[in-house]
């Protein structure tokens, strides 16, 4: 077998359009994820593709949630891919937790934000509907579309990378660890929460929970692998001797407010006593 080609192949993506100065591609991975579609099923084939279209969508604009934050603080290179396991947006630029956050969280608010909408939209739909025809399919694709985006909303803020929850919480911890000590303490949680959310996908039938579970495992193990190896421990020794080199710097601190202390101390003692001397005439 030719890998060279294969691996050609499973890079392949093409540009589509624009969107706010924004290049949107499609990776060839998006074929995988349509073709449930294509086989159609449910309401026919039609509305099958009309709800793959919708999941899509929904997927682009979290991604333009991201990508238009990013915008915003002055990110360069911006571009947008859907693939068969989701999107990505990327950018180039000088971050940091303040700027990073927000653009984590603006795509699961975006996300969430359609999930109510299509929900509300389904759900008045449903309720005044007077007779089943083609538009109480439609309002069942909107609210089930809705519900998608909620649950998609909820799995993807689990603290596990590479989602959004996992990398929230790199931003964080950032604040206070090195960003590559903030990446391995996450994809070390993501050790320990992923095979949890495999094992109760499987026993529960939550194939997506189960599939995310794998995604953020094979995640997990690749980042550290990539950055040094597993060490359970890492994090906590790391905290241990930083608890370590703040208590050193603490006493420092200490001991040197107590020097200038003693020194401030004897300088005004000698103040006092020319002072004195002066006052009483003693040559």
């Amino acid at each position: 077998m030719n890998f060279s080609r294969l691996n050609s192949f499973l890079n392949w993506q093409v540009r589509v359009c624009n969107l706010f100065g924004i290049p949107i591609y499609l990776h060839i991975t998006l074929v995988f994820f349509l073709w449930p579609a294509l086989r159609g099923g449910g309401f026919g084939f039609w509305y099958s593709v009309e709800y793959a279209a919708l999941i899509v969508l929904s997927i682009l604009l979290h991604e333009l949630g991201h990508a238009l934050t990013a915008k915003h603080f002055r990110m360069t290179q911006l571009s947008i891919t859907l693939h068969g396991f989701g999107g990505f947006a990327s950018s180039s630029g000088r971050g940091n937790p303040k700027t990073d956050l927000p653009i984590i969280l603006a795509g699961p608010a975006v996300t969430f934000a359609i999930g109510i909408v299509c929900n509300l939209i389904g759900n008045y739909g449903l309720h005044n509907a007077t007779s089943f025809d083609s538009s109480v399919i439609q309002f069942v694709i909107i609210k089930d579309i809705g519900y998608v985006n909620i649950l998609m909303g909820f799995l993807n803020l689990i603290p596990v990378l590479p989602f959004d929850g996992g990398n929230a919480l790199r931003a964080i911890l950032t604040f206070k660890l090195h960003p590559s000590k903030a990446m391995r303490a996450v994809a070390h949680l993501g050790l320990i929460l992923t095979p949890i959310m495999i094992v109760c996908g499987y026993a529960k039938a939550m194939d997506y929970l189960a599939i995310f579970g794998l995604i953020g495992l094979l995640t997990s193990v690749m980042t550290l692998l990539q950055t040094g190896g597993i060490r359970m421990g890492e994090f906590f020794a790391d905290r241990r001797a930083r608890k370590e080199d703040e208590a050193a710097a603490r006493r420092r601190k200490e001991k040197n407010e107590n020097y200038v202390a003693e020194v401030n101390a004897r300088q005004r003692e000698r103040e006092e006593k020319e002072r004195l001397r002066k006052l009483l005439g003693d040559d």
